[in-house]
């Protein structure tokens, strides 16, 4: 995630208690500069397993739907794998 990611992501983000990706952001990451493939997909499928079974899924779900499409965090969110991931 580039800085402007960062800052439309953190601008309007609901507080999530309970989430599963508090302290793991590095698995829902988009692809790094020089990262295999593989090691993003492997990344990735951990990070959807978490969401899978999130206490905070809906509410992120429900946020990620109020933004515009080109200001929709990369990498996974909300359970889906979101643009340049």
């Amino acid at each position: 995630m580039d800085l402007d990611d960062l800052v439309i992501a953190l601008g309007g983000a609901p507080s999530l208690p309970g989430a599963r990706c508090r302290g793991r952001h590095r698995l829902f990451d988009p692809a790094a500069e020089h990262e295999s493939i593989l090691t993003v997909q492997a990344r990735h499928a951990q990070a959807l397993g978490l969401c899978e079974h999130c206490p905070a899924l809906t509410r992120r779900q429900e946020w990620v739907a109020t933004l515009p499409a080109n200001q929709r965090p990369r990498g996974v969110v909300a359970g889906t794998i979101g643009g340049g991931a």
